[in-house]
């Protein structure tokens, strides 16, 4: 631990201005929304996808869709909103994982942090409109947030959108995971009067208990700055552990290879998992674990260690699996030119195809970096995302 606050300490000036850079946007989702209509919430993340279309469908709805709103009046739908908000406070990752359609590392630990402080979600409520999807719902979800600092709840409302995919697996669906289409529906319900009803009567009962409780009207205010400058901590140590871990990997393969005097084998070539293997944040067994790929997944090898861990590319950054289950798919040769790469600019939508109505493989989010194989004159880039062809609008990409 000191080598690691040695190392943030060492490089604070560059680490407090990258970090900021990036979290940024993040740290602005509320893991709550303190009544006003514009606060954003573990439903609202200011990094609103760029791309024009998600993986809602956007088929023409025959029937009128009704926005009339209605109180608790779907039973399943009360209870995966009180479960998933038991997950915010909890800081349980897998239900959150679970419930949301996606969430990122950043994300996680802003829910954690806010964890610390919250004790729960209590009196929950959902009021409902007809989504834009057949099944679909906008979900209003009010509660009273109860603080571990304070024996008073303050009124908090989210919206979200519950909406199954073609699977019929519902998942809670955030600003940034919605289409341009459905963004723009999901406004035209939340300008009901009806819905601005109940936004104005939350901010109101939000408004009276900060005004009749000085001291809590004082930790809200400062709340947000707080949660930033601990997410900026935590997410720093990590890093500078990560950091350490590399150097020191990377000192002791180089002191491995002096004395063997064999040479690291360092080409881009595609390999193949022979079984479901753990990826690595370092190649170390004790390292985090970035995520798991199945049998048959195809990755870009970008170094064959002699330690017998492989650098490979996943989900467009690098992670480490033991070579022992890996297999050469193919190789480039001696003379082998080292691949490129874009950065995502802006959230953006991956594809299998050069289409918008194509099916979605997964979501980029802005700084990923992904295998470059061509730019296009229709303006999508063609990339290789874990191991296959796939495309994304070049607008979106550098």
């Amino acid at each position: 631990m000191k080598a690691i606050l040695a190392f943030v300490a060492k490089h604070s000036l560059i680490t407090a201005t990258t970090l900021f850079a990036i979290t940024v946007g993040i740290v602005a989702m509320v893991v709550f929304s303190v009544g006003s209509k514009d606060t954003s919430t573990a439903g609202t993340s200011v990094n609103e996808v760029s791309d024009s279309d998600s993986s809602v469908s956007e088929e023409v709805q025959d029937d009128i869709q009704d926005l009339t709103l209605q109180c608790d009046a779907y039973p399943e739908i009360n209870e995966v909103m009180e479960i998933y908000h038991k997950a915010l406070a909890d800081n349980d990752e897998e239900t959150v994982k679970k419930y949301l359609l996606y969430v990122n590392e950043n994300e996680l630990v802003n829910i954690a942090v806010k964890s610390e402080y919250v004790e729960g979600y209590n009196d929950i409520h959902c009021y409902t409109q007809e989504g834009f999807q057949d099944g679909s719902y906008y979900v209003y979800v009010s509660y009273q947030l109860k603080l571990t600092e304070f024996d008073t709840t303050i009124p908090g409302l989210i919206g979200l959108y519950y909406c199954p995919n073609e699977a019929g697996d519902y998942h809670i669906y955030r600003k940034a995971d919605m289409s341009e289409n459905v963004l723009d529906n999901y406004y035209s319900a939340y300008m009901k009067q009806e819905v601005q009803d109940l936004y104005n009567t939350i901010d109101l009962k939000y408004n009276e208990v900060l005004d009749s409780n000085p001291d809590i009207k004082t930790y809200m205010e400062g709340f947000e700055e707080m949660v930033t400058n601990e997410m900026v901590k935590i997410i720093a140590i990590r890093e500078a552990s990560e950091a350490i871990q590399e150097s020191e990997s990377e000192s002791e393969a180089s002191e491995t290879q002096s004395e063997s005097e064999t040479p690291e084998v360092a080409m881009t070539e595609t390999v193949r998992a022979t079984t479901t293997v753990n990826v690595r944040s370092s190649d170390s067994e004790t390292a985090d674990k970035l995520g798991k790929v199945s049998t048959g997944t195809e990755l870009t090898r970008l170094e064959d260690r002699v330690n017998g861990w492989s650098k490979v590319l996943y989900d467009g950054k690098e992670g480490y699996i033991k070579s022992e289950f890996l297999e050469v798919v193919s190789e480039d040769g001696e003379e082998t030119t080292a691949a490129s790469y874009v950065t995502v600019k802006e959230n953006v939508n991956i594809r299998e195809t050069a289409s918008q109505d194509a099916d979605r493989v997964a979501l980029a989010y802005a700084g990923t970096k992904l295998e470059l194989v061509e730019h296009m004159s229709n303006g999508w880039t063609k990339i290789k995302y874990n191991g296959e062809v796939a495309y994304v609008k070049s607008e979106y990409v550098e």
